[in-house]
């Protein structure tokens, strides 16, 4: 199956190229990857020496952590009888992960790290969509074809991706390393840009997950590295007229909330969905109002003067969770919780390696669903189309280069002597 190696690497490349700034070419990229790995399964292929069957068996927890939003709009549906088509639509998204994860494993393991590209290159172009469309922050749009707080994040966290695979270079590629810093640097101006207080909430997780991440940094630099982290991000707050700006709004908010005055600024929005999306779960425990009964659901809340008739208005609870668990009840909690969490343990288990190639490919993992988990405590990430494929591939991309990676350092280095 030679011949599938070379287009899968494309159309991942491509995809971080090109999924932010090209509407519905995500979508585009995704199904091509489905198209290819059904080929293999159709022809029977054995990358690796591995059937699509041996790669369920042996991945089955995390195959089922994906496929379990799916799983609980199914149980949903079975406790009311009533059956919807479009329901499956957004969760089977997820739920197809095996088939990407399976066509992930056709790539050379000395192919995979040109995706890089891809990831340097998409980080560059969205900085220039984001400029061109806030005129260098002036302005704050709201959505072309993706909301600003997500389009930030994810090009944040492409950046973040750059900047572990450090780790890829040699000795002799120092000044693309100086390049990766430069690219960290703009994902993190981009998210200064996009003015998204969910967005900014997630660097200092990053930093955390690099900070244990860095088992060969000695204990100095990691305090010096913290320290200029912390007067960095002090500078920011004390210079930075955006971020200075929404904090003022994010004060504001909250006072106009606690004194009843205006509830609906963005904040006050935000804290009556919150209270009003628990309410409905403890009404709805076990399998929740439905995912087409939801804003029913919200405007009955309206008319008990619970929220307001606008908050009512709104399609999301602006929590991942939350919304989660109003819609499918305690299904739709664990759901989430698998989505975010068990990926996290297949990275979170490597995170601490031998190898230094391992131990940041682990760190990139950990940042995604680390990063997805703290921006859905702010917004709700899976609501939007491109969310969906960026996380399924990237959470196969990375656990494929861990395990070719320790296939090769089985193969040919003894553990005793992995360099680390």
């Amino acid at each position: 199956m030679n011949y599938l190696k070379l287009p899968v690497v494309i159309l991942v490349t491509l995809f971080y190229t090109l999924a932010l700034v090209v509407d519905r070419s995500a979508g585009v990229f995704y199904s091509l990857l489905l198209l290819l790995a059904l080929v293999g399964i159709v022809l029977r292929a054995k990358p690796e020496e591995k059937s699509f069957l041996y790669l369920l068996k042996e991945y089955w927890p995390l195959m089922l952590a994906m496929a379990a939003p799916l799983l609980a709009v199914v149980a949903n549906q079975l406790s009311t009888g009533n059956f919807t088509g479009r329901s499956y639509d957004t969760q089977s998204r997820l739920a197809v992960f095996a088939l990407i994860f399976w066509a992930m494993q056709f790539i050379p393991f000395q192919y995979m790290k040109q995706v890089q590209w891809g990831l340097i290159v998409g980080v560059i172009l969205s900085a220039a969509k984001i400029y061109v469309l806030t005129g260098d922050g002036k302005t704050r749009y709201g959505t072309d074809f993706i909301p600003i707080i997500i389009f930030a994040e994810l090009v944040l966290l492409m950046s973040v991706f750059v900047a572990f695979s450090i780790s890829w270079d040699t000795s002799r590629q120092r000044l693309f390393a100086i390049l990766k810093i430069v690219i960290l640097l703009i994902g993190i101006y981009v998210a200064y840009l996009s003015q998204s207080r969910g967005v900014w909430a997630t660097i200092p997780v990053f930093a955390v997950i690099a900070g244990v991440a860095a088992r060969n940094i000695r204990l100095s630099h990691k305090i010096f590295l913290a320290v200029l982290f912390a007067l960095c991000v002090g500078s920011a707050f004390q210079y930075g007229s955006i971020i200075k700006e929404r904090v003022a709004v994010a004060e504001a908010d909250i006072k106009l909330y606690t004194t009843n005055t205006q509830v609906d600024t963005s904040l006050g929005i935000r804290f009556q969905l919150w209270r009003g999306s628990w309410i409905l779960f403890k009404e709805h425990p076990v399998f929740g109002v439905g995912i087409e009964g939801y804003s029913a659901a919200l405007a009955e809340l309206a008319e008990r003067k619970i929220i307001s008739p606008f908050s009512a208005s709104l399609p999301h609870s602006h929590n991942e969770i939350l919304f989660m668990m109003v819609r499918l009840g305690i299904f739709g909690l664990f759901a989430i919780l698998a989505v975010y969490f068990v990926p996290l343990y297949y990275f979170a288990r490597e995170i601490r390696h031998r190898d230094n190639e391992i131990r940041c490919v682990a760190a990139m993992g950990a940042a995604l669903s680390m990063g997805f988990f703290t921006l859905g405590l702010f917004d709700v990430v899976f609501l939007w189309w491109e969310c969906y494929p960026y996380y399924v591939i990237s959470v196969a991309f990375f656990l494929t280069y861990i395990v070719k990676r320790k296939k090769l350092l089985a193969q040919y280095v003894p553990a005793s002597e992995v360099q680390v």
